[in-house]
């Protein structure tokens, strides 16, 4: 085993198949990673989706170790493992075991099939195209057949009708199509609506039966029955119940308020009203009276229909009114029959004609039909070991970069590469930011994010004319805050080269380098000191203002004081005189100091203030740990990530002028910043010798 120190830690040195193979030896405590969830790497889905083996949106020490095993078994030759190669030996796979022998053999079979002259190599990409050409076809491989792999009118008209009945399933070219249980399931509903057509069927030689007491008159005796025998059951309920409470009659129809809200030149409030009432007004014997002349106007037709189809085949004979219990004679007469239609299966089957059924229930159709399922199992066959070609080619080619993204990160570090989990660069302020992890919820991100000690932009990244955005966290790692702030704009530039327009929505503030530590008391000793002026200046202006105002309207007094103007002279001539007095006070008292003792005092103070600040920021920029910034995206990760004076220049770069281009902003500003220290020093020397 080989070990690297990226970012102050000693990582495992993963570039070739000897290191890979070397993962599988070491601890997993001296992993960088153990575990991450899945949305946060950027590359092959395929790949990442076949790495999360047990699909619980998270890879795992395990699951990374089974991975590379399983890479091994199936290879004689890994001299081409992390070449990032497209490609693979088809000399360099076992063929001791079933699963490289089948996977050498549907290797040939793709070529074959897209006419690829025969070699000793397979692509990814040929892979995928053949795997794209077969769900386009009729038979590929998802066990749904559509009317197209049908072959005969017959059987296409079967296809159709089991889809209407069972609505089928979707094809993998997008086409509805039927599954072997979508198959089942439509014999079963045929054979059971074809028994319960044959149980409900009466003999060529009876007129009728238990189930039909009346013959081929029962459906319709039953459907008129069944109509409205719900007001009917009413009826009687309504006299059991005045009988036992009179009163109760006045509350039947609709109550005087509604009435009153009725408009009876309109025939649909008319029927409203009248479908509030009874069929007929109870009686107190309890029986319904059949005279259309007191029945419900509504309900009058289908009373003449109750005697006429009903009652006269049903009791022998049509009474003058109807009692409950004849009432409940002819219910009982059809309950049979009732229970007969509750039974009936409800498969939608009975769309189609009889004879349709009785074709189907033999069964030809249907075998037929499975006939191209077990064909189509073929197909998937051949494409089960297709994903499984797919899947060598896909862990020859990344497992090495993965490792190096997982066990190790050694990648994150490289200055030409780009991490399998970075989002992309910002450019914000004049600087690139050229590390940015995508952040699901910012506001976890944040509390986990503040052990870091770094300076984080929280940045919403979005599309020109679309509602689709995402936020990444940003580490600055490098020179001052500058204007870096809430609300600053810029733009983002993700991994594929494509631009958006980005925005500062949040900041973790620390210190970015030692120089902006060391400037930090004085910055804001500074902010302090010019809040203080310019809350002073304020007052003294309108302090000024009014006492001007009244020296200007004031007139001379009596005593020779003067007043107006002559006021305002003799007020800045004391002014005057008094700063004099106070620049008179600190020249001699420089005056007093040598030069060495003015300079070693200035330098002492400014060691005094500076040197724990200094100590605070070197302490504080060394325990910088890009790890915690991962653990809020969802990482699991062991070592410290600390950053190195390459590595911080490296994620936030400020880059320089082009080649031959003159710094007009500031040409020669040591040169000018040089001058003012020696004027300084020069000021300083004259005051302590009194000649200034």
């Amino acid at each position: 085993m080989r070990f690297k120190h990226y970012g102050k830690t000693a990582q495992l040195r993963i570039e070739n198949a000897a290191d890979l193979r070397a993962v599988l030896e070491l601890d997993e405590s001296f992993w960088v990673a153990t575990s991450a969830p899945v949305s946060v790497f950027r590359c092959d889905n395929k790949f990442i989706s076949l790495m999360d083996s047990n699909n619980d949106g998270r890879i795992n020490t395990r699951e990374v170790e089974d991975a590379i095993f399983w890479l091994f078994s199936l290879l004689v030759d890994d001299s081409q493992v992390g070449a990032n190669a497209d490609e693979i030996l088809l000399n360099s796979i076992s063929t001791t075991s079933n699963i490289g022998q089948d996977i050498v053999d549907v290797a040939k079979e793709i070529q074959v099939a897209l006419g690829i002259e025969e070699k000793n190599s397979i692509k990814l990409s040929d892979v995928r195209g053949f795997i794209e050409y077969m769900r386009k076809q009729p038979m590929n491989g998802d066990g749904v057949i559509t009317v197209v792999a049908a072959k005969g009118q017959d059987v296409v008209q079967y296809i159709k009708d089991v889809i209407a009945c069972t609505g089928g399933a979707l094809d993998a070219g997008g086409e509805q199509g039927v599954s072997a249980s979508n198959i089942a399931a439509f014999q079963e509903s045929v054979a059971g609506y074809l028994a319960w057509e044959e149980c409900g069927s009466l003999l060529p030689d009876r007129s009728s039966s238990e189930l039909f007491p009346f013959g081929e008159e029962t459906a319709k005796i039953y459907d008129v029955c069944r109509l409205h025998s719900d007001k009917v059951d009413l009826f009687f309920s309504l006299c059991r119940t005045i009988a036992f409470e009179p009163r109760a009659k006045a509350l039947l129809g609709c109550s005087d308020s509604e009435l009153k809200d009725f408009d009876f030149t309109k025939q649909s409030d008319l029927d409203s009203c009248l479908e509030c009432a009874p069929i007929a007004n109870p009686t107190a014997d309890g029986r319904l009276p059949l005279d259309s002349g007191v029945v419900n106007p509504l309900f009058r037709t289908w009373v003449d229909e109750l005697c006429n189809i009903v009652l006269e085949p049903v009791l022998g004979d049509v009474p003058e009114s109807l009692s409950e219990q004849d009432w409940n004679k002819v219910k009982a007469a059809l309950e049979s029959y009732h229970a007969y239609l509750k039974n009936k299966p409800k498969a939608g089957v009975e769309r189609l004609a009889h004879k349709q059924l009785l074709d189907y229930k033999s069964g030809e159709m249907a075998a037929e039909a499975y006939k191209l399922v077990e064909a189509d199992k073929k197909v998937t066959e051949v494409l089960d070991k297709t994903s499984v070609l797919e899947k060598l080619l896909l862990y020859h080619k990344n497992l090495v970069r993965f490792a190096n993204n997982f066990v190790s990160f050694s990648q994150l570090y490289e200055v030409d590469e780009r991490a399998m989990f970075e989002m992309g660069a910002a450019v914000i302020d004049g600087r690139w930011f050229n590390l940015a992890l995508k952040v699901e919820d910012v506001a976890a991100h944040e509390k986990i994010a503040k052990s870091s000690n770094i300076f984080v932009l929280y940045v919403e990244v979005m599309a020109e004319k679309s509602d689709k955005k995402f936020t990444v966290a940003i580490p600055a790692t490098s020179g001052t805050r500058g204007n870096l702030s809430v609300g600053k704009r810029g733009i983002f530039i993700d991994i594929d080269g494509n631009e958006y327009n980005a925005q500062v929505i949040k900041i973790i503030k620390n210190p970015i380098s030692v120089r902006e530590g060391m400037a930090a008391p004085f910055v804001r000793l500074w902010d302090f000191i010019i809040g203080k002026i310019e809350g002073m200046s304020g007052a003294s202006e309108k302090e000024l203002q009014k006492k001007t105002d009244a020296l200007l309207k004031a007139p001379s007094s009596a005593g020779g004081v003067p007043g107006g103007p002559a006021a305002i002279l003799v007020g800045l001539s004391v002014s005057a005189a008094a700063i004099g007095s106070s620049f008179a006070f600190i020249t001699k008292t420089l005056s007093d100091l040598s030069p060495q003792q003015v300079l070693l005092g200035l330098l002492g103070a400014v060691l005094f203030v500076s040197a724990p600040v200094v100590l605070l920021a070197v302490i504080k920029l060394n325990r910088q740990d890009l790890s915690s910034m991962l653990e809020g995206c969802g990482w699991a990760v062991n070592a410290r990530m600390r950053f190195d004076r390459r590595q911080r220049h490296q994620f936030t770069l400020r880059k320089e002028y082009p080649a031959g281009a003159i710094d007009a902003v500031h040409p020669y500003r040591w040169l000018v910043l040089l001058a003012i220290l020696l004027i300084v020093i020069e000021a300083l020397v004259k005051l302590s010798a009194g000649t200034f």
